[in-house]
């Protein structure tokens, strides 16, 4: 069996964007957390950089 969530976001141009991303990578089996879906969302209205995002991702993962 397997657990899916569902987040539901507004319809909106750059919510659509981050929908087609995250459809995009699943179709590739890679999936992306909610925490990050979130932070996708940020970008896409403005409350974020992606440069912001990327800096996390690198501290948090990065070698």
């Amino acid at each position: 069996m397997v657990n899916i969530k569902t987040t539901y976001i507004n319809n909106t141009r750059a919510n659509r964007a981050v929908q087609q991303t995250v459809a995009t990578m699943a179709i590739e089996d890679m999936y992306f957390d909610k925490h990050f879906i979130d932070e996708m969302i940020k970008v896409s209205n403005g409350e974020r950089t992606s440069e912001d995002v990327r800096r996390e991702v690198l501290s948090k993962y990065g070698r």
